[in-house]
């Protein structure tokens, strides 16, 4: 199952994915810490998207600043765990990165 999320920061996103049990911290050796997926679980961070702009200079399609991030899971999520997701509507009708 593929989800589209959105928040206001890298943080605020991070945060979401660690309360939904996506994110967790694992030690990298030598007490270097560092926030992975679990198992099954793929994360694709976009950040903010950019503007797009015609020739001249005109937009098409104006800049979406907040924190984006594309998550693919290949386990079934629980409905509290889909609560915590930092999805939103109304989803693009072209998204931005897609998985393939």
């Amino acid at each position: 199952m593929d989800y589209l999320l959105r928040t206001n920061t890298e943080s605020q996103m991070d945060d979401a994915l660690e309360a939904a049990g996506i994110l967790v911290e694992r030690d990298l050796g030598d007490g270097e810490m560092a926030l992975v997926a679990v198992d099954g679980a793929f994360l694709d961070r976009i950040g903010g998207i950019p503007a797009v702009l015609d020739e001249h200079g005109n937009v098409i399609h104006p800049a979406h600043p907040e924190y984006h991030a594309n998550l693919r899971v290949s386990f079934a999520l629980t409905k509290s765990q889909e609560d915590l997701l930092p999805t939103f509507l109304p989803l693009p009708t072209v998204p931005y990165r897609v998985f393939f």
